[in-house]
């Protein structure tokens, strides 16, 4: 584990991809809180401003009362919940400031490079048959792909940490004191749970690559595992409004805890501030590390090319898929229509049977498109 080539080795073949994840975590966090301290300034200053002054007194219908001013300047929470019901009462009326960070592109480009990093150092692998020339190393299996998991996830927790902690120092240091009422628990399960998604993220390109033999096939099965939320969450949301018509808004408040866990794959997406989704990133974290070094060490080189890297693979993979493709069915049929929980599950059931059946056609009679001939 401890060997100095084997280490040299991987910083070779990955050493661009830490230092681009590295660049990005800066520009996305970083450079986000910094510009969002920018935007608050801009805005208490333009409170002050002759021109809002006057605007104030001329349309003394449309006044922004001191108290609204007050509290759009207040900091309350670093990723403010979606849901009213977990937002306090206080800020129901008047929304405090709110942080665009999460939104801007080089945000969005942190979650694509650190899926890259997975992918690279295992999918991407196959494809130059590099693979080949790592099982014949005087190394361990477990040995070679824990290195390539410490090295990717020691580099998303030190870019991760030293971002946050660079752009959060600029912001305490431009916005006063006064105006912080931080939701401590929703603050630390935002940091953390952030942080945790981006290993799940890393890990989970890894392990769809030592399950899926085929390149392509690998980068476009990852892809989807990032798609979950926006398929799952929303079935979830259709299921519980047809059979729990009248549970109200308690109800649905314990449907977006429960709906937290499926979150852990979207940075900062948390809802509720109980740590138990937090908890629970970690444990999957662990789970991920654990099935990758046994995947890594019983994989054949002979199946690289092949869709499927283990021949068990193909049951789970189909049944998953068609049960993704079924949810994402119904969840668009629904969508604009007056479609009763009958129609709901016809359309869900019938696309996930017919995808099922076109996907072992396809893998029966085409699986020459998935075969990468530089694989084998």
């Amino acid at each position: 584990m401890f060997n100095r080539g084997l280490w040299y080795r991987e910083w070779r073949n990955m050493r661009w991809m830490l230092l681009g994840v590295t660049v990005l975590f800066f520009l996305g966090i970083t450079l986000g809180l910094v510009t969002d301290a920018d935007r608050w300034q801009s805005q208490k200053d333009y409170y002050e401003s002759s021109a809002f002054l006057k605007q104030q007194n001329e349309d003394p219908e449309y006044k922004t009362t001191d108290e609204e001013m007050k509290t759009s300047l207040t900091v309350v929470y670093l990723a403010m919940p979606m849901y009213s019901n977990f937002v306090e009462a206080e800020y129901n009326e008047y929304l405090p400031f709110m942080f665009y960070f999460q939104v801007e592109m080089f945000f969005t480009l942190i979650k694509i490079a650190v899926f890259i990093l997975g992918v690279l150092a295992v999918i991407f692998e196959r494809y130059t048959r590099g693979n080949r020339f790592t099982a014949s190393l005087p190394y361990k299996r477990t040995h070679i792909i824990g290195v390539k998991m410490i090295m990717g996830i020691a580099t998303i927790i030190l870019s991760y940490v030293a971002s946050v902690a660079i752009g959060w120092s600029y912001f305490l240091a431009h916005v006063p004191k006064e105006y912080f009422q931080l939701d401590t628990s929703k603050f630390w399960v935002d940091i953390v749970g952030g942080l945790f998604t981006y290993i799940l993220i890393f890990l989970v390109a890894i392990l769809i690559g030592l399950l899926i033999g085929s390149p392509i096939a690998a980068s476009v099965v990852a892809f989807g595992v990032m798609l979950i939320p926006n398929v799952l969450n929303p079935t979830m949301d259709n299921f519980y409004r047809f059979i729990w018509p009248d549970e109200g808004e308690a109800g649905m408040t314990n449907l977006l805890k429960f709906e937290d866990y499926i979150n852990v794959f979207s940075p900062f997406s948390f809802e509720s501030p109980s740590f138990r989704s937090v908890i629970f990133s970690v444990i999957l974290s662990i789970l991920m590390i654990i099935a990758s070094l046994i995947l890594y060490k019983k994989q054949h080189i002979e199946r690289s090319g092949y869709l499927f890297a283990f021949p068990w693979v193909k049951w789970p993979f189909l049944v998953l898929f068609s049960l993704f493709v079924g949810m994402a069915t119904a969840n668009l049929a629904i969508t604009d229509t007056e479609l009763g929980f009958i129609g709901y599950l016809a359309w869900g059931i019938g696309a996930t049977i017919a995808s099922f059946i076109l996907a072992l056609y396809i893998l029966n009679k085409m699986r020459g498109l998935f075969q990468m001939s530089k694989a084998n």
